[in-house]
């Protein structure tokens, strides 16, 4: 097996690892609601820097990005072995990573035991989407989504308005639709398992200097 099909099979299985579902049960899970009830009279910068202490998010950031680089760099080889493939190849090497990213997110929505709560994977939808989707529709989409979630204090609400923004701008802005489309289809897949499992959009954090 030559260096670049071990990177690609060791990227796809960063990409496919359910990281989140290990992380202690004694963490602390939140909704954006529950952290801004929480900061009582602190500012929404004391709110950020208690989610991003959490160094979970930074792994799940810089897994997102490296991975999904890196299949989207080493998987064109396979146009020396399938002349299908060849006349594919500039959809399928950022789709098929788009594909590998949303297993992961079913697998941690399925597999994280925690009741009535799902962790919503913001940081590894949000550098999946850097790293494969155009930047003039993976960036303004996810800074709506962000602002948006962020202001009204709602995870659902990043998930629901990412989603659809990919899709539109993909339509409007970029020659080939299907990694937009297949964009979309990871930002909704946390909020749509939640939905039908009636369980709570959560992020870890690190517990607030002083809180119980």
């Amino acid at each position: 097996m030559s260096f670049s099909w071990l990177l690609l099979l060791l990227s796809a299985l960063a990409l496919l690892a359910p990281l989140p579902i290990f992380y202690s049960r004694k963490r602390c899970f939140r909704s954006l609601h529950q952290l801004d009830i929480e900061r009582r009279n602190g500012s929404r910068w004391d709110m950020l820097v208690q989610v991003f202490r959490f160094s979970g998010h930074w792994v799940e950031l810089i897994r997102g990005l490296l991975a999904s680089f890196c299949i989207r760099e080493t998987i064109d080889d396979l146009r020396t072995v399938s002349q299908l493939y060849a006349s594919h190849a500039a959809w399928a090497r950022l789709v098929l990573p788009l594909m590998l990213a949303t297993l992961s997110a079913i697998l941690i929505a399925v597999l994280f035991r925690y009741p009535g709560k799902s962790i919503a994977p913001v940081a590894f939808v949000a550098a999946t989407l850097l790293a494969l989707v155009p930047p003039q529709v993976a960036v303004p989409a996810l800074l709506l989504a962000g602002a948006c979630a962020f202001q009204l204090h709602s995870l659902n609400l990043f998930f629901a308005i990412l989603a659809p923004t990919l899709a539109l701008l993909g339509l409007l802005l970029d020659r080939l639709l299907w990694p937009s489309v297949a964009g979309a289809v990871l930002a909704i897949t946390p909020l749509a398992i939640a939905f039908f499992r009636h369980n709570e959009l959560v992020i870890p954090v690190r517990r607030a200097r002083g809180g119980g």
